[in-house]
């Protein structure tokens, strides 16, 4: 396996400090490999811990060469120095913070490969690569999911003199602990071998049913390795430990196991530490040796209730089987099963990554698409055991943030449904199954369990935009069995669109606009007409129009058609007022129809956190997705093309230093960014709708594959290169866009700026 897949971005080491990109798959959990080299973000057991990284998760490297009569010798840590606070109250804090490091490190990547370089051309005798990759590979959802992080270490002799080198990974056995809920008692490393690799495997000696319990192996195909289940210094006081590290290495190379000859014992209470040494053959003067290393995991179960998506009111069990997990027996299991399989998925995911590395489109598009595809394989994601997908709408630090799959969120993202049509279509069929009521209305995020759903909520834009998400699928699936599939869940959208015209409803005049409590993506309702909550609605009214002709319900699209039409035609004449579409404020209905209003805004006659006049980021949202499934425009083109002016001259910042933004900061003023909403033309409400004032990725991205629909090119790339620009990994990572939460579910979005760039073109 040479490395030989693409890079699209580098980075030096000045822009090494916040990079972190997550190793894993779909569902399955993930470490990350840190900018500098570094083995961070330990996330393998189902819920975020941002940042956190065991007491060992470190590798090594001991070089040693004969120079004249003397032989020299050299401990480092395999990565670079971090910036950590070298001025704490008891020194740096860290492990192992007194071996040296290398001086600077470079990243490389073209997600999911990443590559770091580290070099000390005045002290080391080798330059070291790490590289790491899980397979993504499109329309193949079980090879994208599988639990292991292949590590690939490359060591190179630049000197004229011949060098010998071990390689060590120092680990904890943390079998019982995800650096928050922690019973590390009981816990053995063993050794192990699996078709021909060699290493170790952590497991638990007694039963846990928890979501910390699970199995862990560590293999290398290393022809000769030494493994220490746990060292014979471990706990020694004053830092002995450290100690035991450092003597060893010098001087053997290696860690010594405590009772080789027998059985590792159960931990008694703490757990144990271990390592496993890679020895690498003789490094000729100019020369390189590869190893790999296999990380593998397997951790069954999943604790929804410790997570924060549980109704324990349901009297179920909240824990509950994770589907990777299905798949295999244990750790040991998934590195049996894939290694013979490395090659081919290595190559079909390097084919995956020059189809986007050699895209026409401008490199900040690129890699937006690219390296956002990581919600995918971070904790924003999760399947249960039948295959169902879900999604919050991104990670806190220890919990996922804001629960449901949540509709007015995931509308926005393309790449589900473009890389994984499977997991789009779950994802759909979870909200027809279990959130769609009676009447129509639809809960915008699903309660778990999902057969006693608790949430009781509808969103105008989520609901519209679901209704359009439905017969993008079946487009997709139109030559597999997306009519059939269809059929099925039509009467479930017909019901979802009619819910908009019950009395006190989004559209109870039933006029093609939208006037009632209209909940959407912004946590507020917006009352009376709006280009956001009318915009989704009619491109649901087309896209229903066509799945009823499909299915030869043809008054019903007949009528969807006409209210199309009649909505479109006051919208331009009323909304648009020369330069964009504003909303008009209404008086809230006095009897909102049941599940539309979600705050309690509408008792309020003159109700606060409205749109009003302002110039929205996302007020052609609905024509982004309508563009995305062929329903043409839904409004007056030059109105489009002039309101996309509008938002870029008046909302996009080459700097925000004269922008003043009371909310969250996800672009400083010294940045540029494209602001969620301004008031040109005054008349700012006194308390306009929340985040009006941010800049938001997954925003910024929908407005720029609008823009590129309508031909607008270079405002496209100028908005994209600012967001891009942000996450430069010397200020933010650049495989993590948050927004409520990290690696956020709409940031993928910009999966559509690859498509839209062709369209352009053309």
């Amino acid at each position: 396996m040479q490395s030989d897949w693409p890079i699209l971005s580098r980075y030096d080491h000045e822009h090494t400090k916040a990079i972190a990109m997550p190793v894993g798959g779909i569902g399955t959990g993930f470490f990350a490999l840190g900018g500098r080299g570094q083995l961070t973000e330990w996330q393998l057991m189902s819920r975020p811990n941002r940042g956190w990284r065991p007491p060992y998760a470190h590798l090594l490297l001991r070089t040693q060469r004969n120079v004249g009569t003397k032989e020299e010798i050299k401990l480092r840590v395999l990565e670079a120095a971090s910036d950590t606070d070298l001025g704490a109250d008891f020194g740096a804090p860290g492990t192992l913070m007194g071996v040296a490091r290398f001086p600077r490190a470079r990243f490389e990547a073209a997600y999911p490969f990443g590559r770091v370089i580290l070099e000390d051309k005045s002290d080391v005798p080798v330059r070291a690569t790490i590289e790491a990759f899980n397979p993504l590979i499109p329309n193949d959802t079980p090879n994208s999911s599988l639990p292991f992080g292949l590590l690939t270490i490359t060591l190179t002799n630049m000197t004229p003199l011949p060098v010998r080198a071990t390689l060590t990974l120092l680990m904890t056995n943390i079998i019982g602990t995800d650096g928050m809920v922690s019973d590390l008692k009981d816990n053995v490393t063993e050794t192990a071998e699996v078709v021909g690799w060699h290493g170790m495997k952590f497991y638990k000696a007694r039963e846990l049913r928890t979501a910390q319990n699970g199995t862990m192996a560590f293999l290398t195909d290393a022809q000769e390795i030494h493994v220490a289940r746990r060292w014979p210094f471990q706990g020694s006081p004053w830092n002995g430990e450290a100690l035991g590290i450092i003597d060893s290495l010098l001087q053997t190379g290696w860690l010594p196991d405590a009772d080789p000859n027998a059985p590792c014992p159960p931990s008694p209470n703490d757990t144990w530490h271990s390592s496993l040494t890679m020895i690498v053959p003789p490094l000729a003067p100019n020369k390189s040796q590869t190893v790999h290393l296999l990380i593998a995991w397997h951790f069954p179960l999943r604790n929804l209730q410790e997570e924060g998506w549980w109704s324990p009111e349901a009297g179920q069990d909240p824990i509950q089987t994770n589907w990777y997990a299905t798949q295999f027996q244990d750790a040991l299991d998934v590195a049996r099963r894939v290694i013979p399989h490395l090659p081919d998925l290595r190559e079909r995911t390097i084919a995956f990554v020059k189809s986007v590395v050699e895209h026409p489109a401008p490199h900040a598009l690129r890699e937006a698409a690219l390296f956002n595809l990581t919600p995918l394989r971070t904790h924003t994601c999760f399947r249960l055991a039948d295959g169902t997908f879900l999604g919050w709408e991104g990670c806190a630090g220890q919990s996922g943030c804001c629960i449901g799959s949540c509709t007015h969120v995931w509308n926005y993202e393309v790449a589900t449904l473009s890389l994984f049509p499977d997991l789009h279509r779950s994802m759909l069929e979870s909200h027809l199954n279990y959130g769609v009521v009676q009447d129509g209305g639809e809960r915008f995020r699903l309660s778990l369990p999902l057969i006693n759903p608790t949430w009781y909520g509808a969103a105008a834009d989520g609901q519209m935009g679901l209704i359009v998400r439905v017969y993008s699928q079946y487009l997709h699936d139109k030559e597999r069995d997306g009519e059939a599939w269809l059929r099925k869940v039509y009467p479930t959208v017909k019901r979802m669109l009619a819910f908009a015209w019950l009395p006190g409803g989004w559209d109870a005049d039933k006029d093609g606009v939208m006037e009632g409590a209209q909940h959407n993506t912004y946590d507020v309702e917006f009352f009376g007409p709006n280009p956001l909550c009318t915009g989704w609605y009619l491109a649901a009214l087309e896209a229903t129009a066509r799945m009823a002709e499909i299915v030869g319900d043809t008054d019903f699209a007949h009528t969807c058609r006409e209210l199309r039409k009649k909505g479109a035609y006051w919208v331009d004449n009323n909304l648009y007022n020369g330069q964009y579409y504003q909303q008009k404020i209404a008086t809230p209905p006095s009897q909102p129809a049941p599940m539309t209003a979600v705050t309690g805004e509408y008792r309020n006659p003159h109700p606060q956190f409205q749109l009003g006049a302002g110039c929205l980021i996302d007020q052609l949202v609905g024509q982004y997705r309508a563009n995305r499934c062929g329903l043409g425009d839904l409004l007056d083109r030059y109105h489009i093309r002039q309101a996309l002016a509008s938002i870029f001259r008046y909302n996009h910042h080459e700097s925000l230093r004269d922008h003043y933004n009371n909310m969250r900061t996800f672009a400083t003023p010294e940045e540029a960014g494209t602001v969620i909403c301004s008031y040109p033309l005054g008349n700012r409400p006194e308390r306009p709708f929340p985040y009006f004032g941010e800049c938001m990725t997954g925003f910024e991205y929908q407005f720029a594959v609008l823009l590129l629909d309508y031909g607008m090119r270079d405002e496209a790339v100028r908005v994209v290169e600012a967001v891009r620009n942000r996450h430069d990994g010397k200020k933010r990572n650049p495989f993590n866009e948050p927004e409520c939460g990290s690696y956020y579910a709409r940031s993928m979005a910009a999966w559509a700026l690859l498509s839209a760039w062709e369209q352009s073109t053309k």
